[in-house]
């Protein structure tokens, strides 16, 4: 899969969806960035700690799959923003961030729509 292609399909799907980023299960980014014109609302080292944080929920979740099935994405909404990953092959995560009056069901739908495709 083309993470930086996977990336730019993601940002324009919607003007107030603000970063999409594709981080391998160790932490590295490997694609993605922020909406031009827009800045992170976390520091460096609390957006590195963040990310550590997603990876380790998904891990833990993974733990349920044979009861429950995979998961498909998590969401979470804050004040400011909302966040979206979404588990892809090869041991990454997708994870997307938008301003939180954005319809997220459709874009959640359209997502899994890009990442599901062969």
């Amino acid at each position: 899969m083309n993470y930086q292609k996977l990336c730019s399909l993601v940002l324009g799907l919607e003007l107030q969806i603000r970063s999409v980023y594709v981080y391998h299960n160790n932490g590295e980014l490997l694609a993605g960035g922020m909406r031009e014109g827009i800045s992170s609302l976390l520091p460096t080292v609390e957006l590195t700690k963040s990310i550590h944080n997603t990876l380790l929920r998904w891990k833990t979740r993974e733990l349920l799959y044979p009861f429950l099935g995979a998961g498909k994405y998590s969401l979470t909404e804050y004040e400011q923003v909302k966040r979206i990953t979404f588990p892809l092959k090869n041991y990454a995560v997708l994870v997307v961030g938008m301003e939180v009056a954005v319809k997220h069901d459709i874009i959640i739908e359209k997502i899994l729509r890009l990442i599901e495709e062969p």
